[in-house]
C-alpha cells in the first residue's frame, strides 16, 4: 500500500440493526493527528507521524498475534523519515531509522522496505537498501535475533539451491530486490527473491524459507495444467509469500502462464490450491482475479479475490467464507461487499475486514470475528486520550486493506478517523478488546448482560491482570470496564 489509506467507500455512519460492535471504545496506539500527542514517534524525540500523508504500511503480526511490527514515515528535522516501528499490545517504539547506523562498519540505513515480519518472541525481520556503500550490495534483509541486528541475506550473496537451465547452476547471486520479509518462531528469515543475478531470465526469481527456496520461477506448475510454469509471484499486497509459524507451511500467488496474459494461482506448499477459472463449490462464479493471499501460524490458508461478475469472495482453507451479497450474520438488511483484509491466529480463529451495503440504502464497514460477531464498525467511538472512554466526536472512518491481525484479546488495525461530521481527522493504528464468549460484558454466560454481571464485575474492583472481568484489556477493572459492561446491558 503507497496511497494514503484508502477509503473503499463513501461511509454512511448510518444506524444498524445488525451484530452491534463491541461497545468498548476503539483504543489509540498512534495516530497522525498534528499536535496531538498520539502522533509521537516513540524513540526518535521531537518527531512525529507524518501527516497529511498516509503514515503507516503493512501492519506485521506475530503468530500468536501478540507483537506487530510496521513500517512508517515520521516528520523530522532532517530529512531521514522511514523507520521501522515495533510493539505489543497497546505500546511500541521505533527500532531502526534511515540515517542511523547499519550493522556494517561505515553503512547507514536507507530506505525501509514496508515489508517486514515479527515472531512470538519478538524476533524480526525488514528490507533496507543501505546507504555509504556499493550499490551492487545495498540490498538487504535486518534480523534482530533478540539481542543484536544483524544482515541476513544481500544483494550479492549466493543464491543456493536454484536450478538454471541451460545455464550453469551453482553461481547464481541475489540480486537487488529482495521482499515479502518474514521470520518464523525458530528465527529463520522468509522472502522472496526477484532478479536473480547468473540466471536464465525464465529462472531469475524464487521463494525462501531461509537458505531453501521452496518455489522457483520456470519450474513446472503440475502436470494437470498441461506443462505451464511459474512465471513470476506476485506482490500485490505486500507480504504475499508468508509461512506457517514453523515453516512447515507456505503460500504465494503466482503467474502460471508464461505467455500474455497472465494466469494467476495460488499455491500453497507446492500445490496449485486455486487459479483463475476455477468455480470453487459455494460460490457457482468462476475466479477472475487473486487480490491477495496469506497464511496463519498455525497453517490455515486465506484467499481475497473476484469473480468474472466481480462478486468479491473471502476464502480460507479451500471454502468459500463469505461473499458479496451475502447477508451479515445477525444483521437486518446488511450485506456483504468488497472483503478488505483478513487474518488467523492459533486456535483456528480468524478476523476479517470488509465493506458492506444496506438493503435500505447506505455503506459501512466491519471486522468480524469468525463470521460471528462484529467486533469493530466504521462510527465506532474512539478512545483517543487513553483514559477508557469514548472521546467527543472521534470516530472510525475506513479500514485499510491488508492491515489486520489477531491475538487471543485484541484485534489490531490501521484506519483513518473521524469526527461526527464525517470529516477526516487523519489515520490511526487502533485496537479493539475482543467479546468474550461472542457477548462482551456477560460475565456470569447466561447469554445477556444484567445486574449479575454488574456485581460480578464490581466484586473484582481493582489490580486484576488477565480476569474475565477487565474488559478493556488495560490490565485493572475501573470506569472503563463498567462503561463496556453498561453499554452492551440487556
Amino acid at each position: 500500500m503507497t496511497c494514503s489509506l484508502l477509503r473503499p467507500v463513501v461511509i454512511s455512519l448510518v444506524a444498524v440493526a445488525s451484530g452491534a460492535a463491541s461497545g468498548a471504545p476503539v483504543d489509540v496506539i498512534f495516530t497522525n493527528i498534528p499536535g496531538h500527542p498520539t502522533a509521537a514517534a516513540p524513540g526518535v524525540e521531537g518527531a512525529v507521524f507524518r501527516h497529511p500523508l498516509v503514515p503507516f504500511l503493512t501492519l506485521g503480526g506475530s503468530a500468536d498475534g501478540e507483537r506487530w511490527i510496521f513500517k512508517a514515515f515520521i516528520d523530522a528535522p532532517d530529512t531521514s523519515n522511514d523507520v521501522i516501528v515495533v510493539g505489543h499490545g497497546l505500546t511500541g517504539a521505533v527500532v531502526a531509522r534511515e540515517g542511523d547506523p547499519a550493522p556494517e562498519d561505515g553503512l547507514l540505513y536507507g530506505f525501509m522496505d514496508s515489508d517486514c515480519g515479527i515472531n512470538d518472541s519478538g524476533q524480526y525481520a525488514f528490507g533496507n537498501r543501505m546507504t555509504g556503500g556499493p550499490t551492487t550490495s545495498d540490498e538487504c534483509i535486518i534480523r534482530f535475533d533478540g539481542a543484536d541486528h544483524a544482515i541476513a541475506v544481500r544483494e550479492g550473496d549466493a543464491a543456493p539451491g536454484l536450478v538454471d537451465p541451460p545455464g550453469v547452476a551453482g553461481d547464481e547471486l541475489f540480486g537487488n530486490s529482495l521482499n515479502s520479509t518474514d521470520i518464523t518462531n525458530d528465527g529463520v528469515v522468509t522472502f522472496h527473491a526477484d532478479l536473480i543475478e547468473n540466471v536464465d531470465t525464465n529462472y531469475r526469481s524464487a521463494v525462501y524459507i531461509g537458505s531453501t527456496p521452496v518455489l522457483q520461477e520456470g519450474q513446472s506448475a503440475e502436470t494437470l495444467l498441461g506443462g505451464a510454469q511459474h512465471d513470476g509471484f506476485t506482490a500485490l499486497s505486500g507480504n504475499t509469500f508468508t509461512t506457517s509459524a514453523d515453516g512447515s507451511a507456505w503460500i504465494v500467488e503466482s503467474d502460471i502462464d508464461p505467455g500474455i496474459p497472465s494466469l494467476e494461482a495460488v499455491v500453497l506448499t507446492g500445490s496449485i490450491v486455486l487459479r483463475e477459472g476455477d468455480a470453487p463449490p459455494d460460490l457457482e462464479e468462476n475466479v477472475d482475479g487473486i487480490f491477495a493471499v496469506n497464511i496463519s501460524g498455525a497453517g490455515d490458508w486465506y484467499v481475497r479475490g473476484d469473480t468474472v461478475n466481480d462478486t468479491s469472495f473471502l476464502m480460507r482453507n479451500g471454502a468459500i467464507v463469505a461473499a458479496g451479497g451475502t447477508p451479515v450474520p445477525g444483521s437486518e438488511g446488511e450485506a456483504y461487499d468488497t472483503f478488505l483484509a483478513v487474518t488467523g491466529r492459533p486456535d483456528g480463529s480468524y478476523a476479517f475486514a470488509a465493506t458492506t451495503t444496506f438493503l435500505r440504502g447506505g455503506e459501512s464497514a466491519i471486522i468480524m470475528l469468525d463470521n460471528q460477531t462484529v467486533i469493530a464498525r466504521t462510527g465506532d467511538p474512539v478512545d483517543l486520550d487513553g483514559n477508557g472512554e469514548a472521546d467527543d466526536d472521534v470516530v472510525v472512518g475506513a479500514f485499510a486493506a491488508n492491515d489486520l491481525i489477531l491475538s487471543a484479546g485484541r484485534a489490531y488495525f490501521f484506519a483513518s478517523l473521524d469526527n461526527g461530521a464525517g470529516d477526516d481527522l487523519g489515520d490511526a493504528f487502533l485496537s479493539v478488546v475482543l467479546p468474550a464468549d461472542g457477548v462482551v460484558g456477560d460475565l456470569d454466560g447466561d447469554g445477556t448482560v444484567g445486574p449479575a454481571d454488574l456485581a460480578i464485575l464490581l466484586a473484582a474492583w481493582g489490580p486484576c491482570p488477565r480476569c474475565p472481568e477487565d474488559l478493556d484489556g488495560d490490565g485493572v477493572v475501573g470506569p472503563g470496564d463498567l462503561a463496556i459492561l453498561l453499554a452492551n446491558w440487556g
